[in-house]
């Protein structure tokens, strides 16, 4: 027979009380044991077999122990015998005397079991070693349900014991979670040999049912066994089935799935149910118990359907599938440019725009796609240096993208460099010609000066100067009114930012040649 941790077994014959007479099974294997049956703990199984004979000897009150087994059907005698003019109070719920058992009385004494036992017959023996008669007797709680001869206000003789049937054997109680539509749940038990099942629904009388189920709660089937042959001859216990349906918790959605858009992270999205009692779970995403029985489900990754399932204390589920809402970003266009900007060097660096629709910003990168994140949502950005600079629009709802990105340009400009050439000294009425070397120019300006480098006038082509916008001016035909002026230039670079570069001024010297007059001739000499 199948056993359990901390189930007896006979291995001598002797008295209950002796541990001696016992083993006990440990998980693994029988070893002796150091206490007799319910002298220190519940009992599931004690078993008396191998031929033993155990006298009992001693109250059991303080333990329960499940089931006694007379007998090991292995085809010795296997015996628990009361001696004379015992009285035992025991604490065991179910006496079944196999085969190869007997439970017999040496002469008188009373064998009291608790309210709610049963002892039955199984083809072994209920006997007394001396005379039948009254003072033999078994008690099930405040009872007197046998004595030997069947007298003395007793239920049954030992003989009516013998030859009733034993209760079937459950098959087990059913317990389950109601379904949808609700299940038929049905108790069954096994006979024995030659014999069939009679349901009730009480412990005695009544009237035959069907031991069917079919509503949440729980209702208690007992079972008898009628033999094929003799309806007469039954079991004089009945064995209980229990079939319990139990509620399932309910489950609803009470806040719907809403998308959440995150920047530089997955869309995900999230929802709220509340349910009758138990624990919630997902198949993806977080899940929270708020309060009391109302659940946050988040960090759904986005277009994953989910199954929701709550499960309550005994284990019974209900599961809401739930769809993923659309989490597809609306298109976003590109912010337009507020134009590429220009500084010339050693200037601060400007500023750069662009505009976006309502309710967007912009996010300003290094790089067309992918790059380095230079600014967080400004439509205005100051760089440290020139580049090329992309904006890109954003959603300040939903963080949506625009699916490209704008280009703006920043320049940085090189002055003009300006060197002009030597001072230049020339005789009235002659040419002089004043030159420039410049670097990063192509428009030039000359400048004349009147009053010695003070204040300096631009200057045109015209009858006394040419080259006035070259890097060559040639004052033409100089009289003695212009020795004296300086000459500078101005050059710049066309459509940079930067301001002309003002070059270092040239002399211009005007002589007048010299007249010597002798004896009323005059001779021009040039100096």
């Amino acid at each position: 027979m199948a056993q359990v941790t901390g189930d007896y077994r006979s291995k001598a014959t002797g008295n209950w009380s002796s541990s001696g007479t016992w083993q006990i099974y440990n998980g693994s294997a029988w070893v002796n044991a150091t206490s007799y049956p319910g002298q220190n703990s519940n009992v599931g199984t004690v078993t008396i077999g191998s031929g033993n004979t155990v006298t009992l000897n001693v109250d059991i009150t303080s333990y329960t122990i499940d089931k006694l087994i007379i007998g090991d059907q292995s085809g010795g005698s296997d015996t628990l015998s009361l001696p004379n003019n015992g009285d035992f109070d025991v604490n065991i719920m179910v006496i079944s005397v196999q085969s190869d058992g007997i439970l017999t009385w040496v002469k008188n004494a009373d064998l009291h079991l608790p309210a709610g036992a049963q002892i039955f017959n199984n083809g072994g023996q209920i006997t007394t070693d001396k005379n039948c008669n009254a003072s033999q007797n078994i008690y099930i709680g405040s009872e007197k349900f046998s004595n030997c001869n069947g007298n003395g206000g007793a239920d049954y003789s030992f003989e009516e014991i013998e030859a009733a049937l034993p209760p079937p054997t459950s098959n087990g109680d059913i317990t389950e979670c109601a379904a949808n539509p609700i299940q038929t749940l049905t108790a069954s038990a096994t006979p024995p040999s030659g014999a069939h099942v009679v349901w009730y629904t009480a412990t005695s009388g009544g009237s035959p049912v069907s031991p069917t189920f079919n509503t949440v709660g729980n209702v208690t089937y007992y079972g008898e066994s009628v033999d094929n042959s003799d309806s007469n001859r039954r079991s004089l216990f009945r064995t209980a089935v229990k079939l319990t349906i139990r509620p399932r918790p309910t489950i609803s959605v009470t806040s719907s799935p809403t998308c959440v858009f995150r920047l530089f992270s997955p869309t995900t999205y999230q929802l709220q149910v509340t349910v009758s009692t138990g624990t919630v779970t997902s198949t993806a995403g977080t899940v929270t118990n708020t309060s009391g029985n109302v659940w946050d489900i988040t960090n759904v990754p986005s277009g994953t359907n989910i199954v929701v399932t709550v499960t309550d204390g005994n284990g019974c589920t209900n599961q809401l599938p739930v769809t993923a809402p659309n989490c597809a970003c609306p298109v976003v266009s590109a912010p337009a440019s507020g134009g590429n900007k220009s500084y010339c060097t050693g200037d601060s660096v400007p500023s750069i725009t662009a505009s976006v629709g309502f309710g967007q910003t912009v996010d300003w990168y290094n790089s067309a796609s992918g790059g380095t994140l230079l600014l967080l949502g400004n439509t205005t950005y100051t760089p440290a240096g020139p580049g090329t600079f992309y904006a890109e629009a954003r959603n300040t709802t939903t963080n949506c993208l625009s699916g490209a990105r704008t280009a703006i340009i920043v320049t940085q400009n090189t002055p003009s460099t300006a060197a002009i050439g030597p001072d230049q000294s020339i005789f009235t009425g002659g040419d002089a010609i004043f030159t420039v070397t410049t670097t990063t120019s192509d428009t030039y300006q000359w400048q004349v000066s009147t009053d010695g480098g003070t204040v300096f006038n631009n200057i045109l082509n015209g009858a006394e100067y040419a080259g006035t916008q070259s890097t060559a001016l040639t004052v033409k035909t100089a009289g003695a009114n212009k020795n004296g002026f300086r000459y500078r230039v101005l050059a710049s670079k066309s459509g940079s930012t930067c301001p002309p570069t003002i070059s270092s001024s040239a002399l211009l010297t005007v002589k007048v040649k010299t007249v010597i007059t002798n004896r009323k001739v005059t001779y021009r000499v040039d100096m």
